[in-house]
This record gives C-alpha cells, structure tokens and sequence, in this order.
C-alpha cells in the first residue's frame, strides 16, 4: 500500500513540474518558432547566402539552395484586339530563384522562348515607292500574308510600394489593369486607381539595355495618371529613335520623308547602334535623300539601296543591312539604372541574373525590401511583343530567414 502511495505520488510531481516548464516556455519573453508556410505553385523563397551570384547568365553551386518555383503564363484576352495575334499564347515554363545578403536581393529567372527578338523596328526600303520605311512592332494585317512584329523580347516584375495599392495580395498586377477604354486612349492600359497608389516595375527589355550598353533593367512605376500611368524613374533613359525628317533634294515643292539618322555602312545584321560609335565615327549621318531613296551620308559616301536586296524586304525578313530603328547610350542612369542584370538566349531559351539593393535610396519610386517581409508580384513575358504580355499573378516572394 504505501508502495502504491509512494507512486502516485511521483506522478502527481511529475505532472506539476511538466505544467511549470510548458506555462515558463509560454511567458510574454519567450518566442515559438513558426513554421513559414510555402505553397509551391506561387512562392518564391529567397535564401540567405554569404557568396553571392555572379551575374553573368551562367547557372552555378550559388543558386543551389535555392528552391526554385516554375509555372506557365499565357497571354488574356483583353478588349480592343490590343493583344490581337497574341491571345492564347503560353510560355510552357518559367522557372525562377531568389537569394539575398546584407545588402542585396538576387534574382535567377529563366524562361522558354522560341525565337530570340533582337530587331526593334527595323528600316528597310521599299523599291516600288522609292521610300524608308520601318517594319512594325505589331502584326501587320494589311498584307496578305500578314507580317509578323519586329520588336524585342521583354519581361516585368510588378511590386507594390509602401502597401500602397488597395487589394494588392489578391490581385497584384491586375489592380492596375484597365480594359474597355476608348480606343483613342489605346483600350487597355495600367495605371492605379488613386493617387496615393504608387507599383513599382521592373521592365527587361532585350534591345534597350537588356543585352547591351551597361546590361540593366529598366527601373519604373505606376500610378494613376489617365490613361497611361506607366512612367520612368529619376534619370536619363538609354534609347533614342534612329530617325529624321529630311527633304529629298531638288523636290519643288519640297517633299519631307522619314530616313534613318545613322547607318554603319559596312555591318550587316546589326539591331542597334550605340552612340559611342556615333562619336568615333563608326556610325555616320544620313545628310541627304533623293527621289530614288539614294542616301548620302556625313562623309560624302553614297547608299543606292536599289541595288541588290541587302535594304530591301525579303520574304518574311529583312535584308542583312537592313538599319537598326534606335540608338544607344552607355547606360540608363538615375534610380532608372539601378537593376543590374545579365540575360544569355540559349537554346529556345532565356537565361537571367540580376540583382537590387534591399532598399535603394529611391523610396518614392522603388520597393522596399529590408524588412524581409512577404511581398507579393505580379510577372510577366513579352515574347516579341510591345504590350502583348503573358501574365502570373499573385506569387509571393518569401525570405527564409
């Protein structure tokens, strides 16, 4: 009997000090540790790393750690045929990853693509009007068979800035979509619904910068300016368009035709020129036309483009010296500038790195990430389009702390 007492005596203690060390593990100075919560189909995980990425478009061991979140996109449809030709369109796969440091946030994002778009409305000339002209940005549904855009390949990443936008987790990018304008103000645009709302966008583009001059991501935002809030950050962008008005000589009365500004006459499938070869010489100023479309440029040296077809349309293309429709500076600049990135086609496919600060000294116009909070995006692929966009909305990028 008292070998019975004796034990349920024991039990009782034991049950006492067990509710003294889960009530002391619970007190107001203690922290549980909570399990972060990752949905695979819309979670993108940045770790924590102590080397960070090179960005040079290559995959290596610093991405390891880094889970990595795919999924497909595909083009809506929206009013006005603005997505016309486009409608439908899937990329099969984007697969993306994250990591960041003390100071940086890093991204990896690769993603199908068929064709790589380097010509960004190209100049050609035409043999029977005797005329310039630049190949659309568009589908062209004119002609019989319609031609296909010449543009550039793009892509967009929509961040929320300061909890700005109002229902922005359950909505991301579409919050600042708008359908069903008038066709005068384009159909659709973005643009947010008040004033106090502000989105940062990051906006790769392949030709303007993406691939060339200091290799960046064009650094922008929304707001709620009518119809197009789409605007730059502080600074200077990289690109100009490579065109003039000229008269053609001896025209009476005079005749004004759009010609190329600059042409580097002995380079053959070229998308672009910078302006550093502008200075050097390389590229040379178209100073003059005539009635047959004859070009004289600033070194007094001729282009006859009726020659042969190296200027002309061919086929569904354009010849190798058709003229590139931009020229380049050395790099955006500004708070514009401040998205290094790295992008290599390979393959059907698109390689990226890039990389921002956590939080840059642009707090109007950039998000914040320094909190290391969730932050919910929007995303999207222009496969050699203009506006025409596949879009994934409402991921979320999550730190693992």
């Amino acid at each position: 009997m008292k070998h019975v007492q004796s034990k349920f005596v024991w039990i009782i203690a034991t049950f006492v000090l067990l509710i003294g060390y889960v009530v002391s593990c619970t007190k107001g100075d203690q922290v549980l540790d909570t399990p972060q919560v990752i949905n695979s189909g819309t979670d993108l995980v940045a770790v924590k790393v102590t080397t960070a990425p090179t960005l040079d478009g290559v995959v290596d061991a610093a991405w390891d750690n880094s889970p990595t979140l795919e999924f497909s996109t595909t083009v809506p449809e929206v009013t006005g045929d603005v997505f016309r030709g486009y409608t439908g369109n899937i990329i099969p796969w984007v697969k993306m990853k994250s990591a960041y440091d003390a100071n940086n946030i890093y991204f990896l994002v690769q993603w199908a693509d068929p064709t790589q778009s380097l010509k960004r409305n190209p100049w050609y000339f035409n043999p029977i009007t005797k005329r310039w002209a630049q190949e659309l940005g568009t589908f062209d549904f004119t002609t019989s068979p319609y031609r296909t855009p010449f543009y550039e390949d793009k892509m967009a990443f929509l961040w929320n800035i300061n909890n700005s936008v109002s229902g922005w987790n359950s909505g991301t990018c579409y919050k600042s979509c708008h359908t069903g304008l008038p066709a005068a103000d384009a159909s659709s645009r973005h643009y947010t619904n008040y004033p106090s709302e502000k989105i940062d966008m990051w906006h790769w583009k392949s030709v303007r910068g993406g691939v060339n001059a200091a290799n960046q991501i064009h650094d922008q935002y929304q707001n709620n300016a009518y119809p197009n809030g789409r605007k730059s950050d502080p600074g200077v962008d990289v690109y100009q368009n490579n065109t003039q008005s000229l008269v053609i000589t001896g025209s009476s009365p005079a005749v004004s035709v759009s010609v190329p500004k600059y042409i580097i006459p002995t380079r053959t499938d070229y998308g672009w020129i910078m302006n550093s070869e502008v200075t050097a010489g390389t590229a040379k100023l178209v100073t003059a036309v005539d009635a047959n479309g004859v070009l004289t440029l600033s070194d007094a040296s001729t282009i006859d483009p009726n020659v042969g077809t190296d200027y002309q349309r061919v086929g569904s293309g354009v010849g190798p010296k058709a003229v590139p429709g931009l020229t380049l500076n050395d790099s955006y600049t500004g708070s514009m500038g401040d998205i290094p990135c790295k992008a290599v086609y390979s393959s059907g496919s698109w390689t990226m790195e890039f990389k921002r600060a956590l939080k840059t000294t642009d707090t109007e116009y950039d998000v914040d990430f320094s909190s290391l909070e969730d932050q919910y995006f929007g995303f999207a692929i222009f496969e050699n389009a203009q506006i025409a966009h596949s879009i994934k909305a409402n991921l979320v990028l999550k730190f693992k702390k």
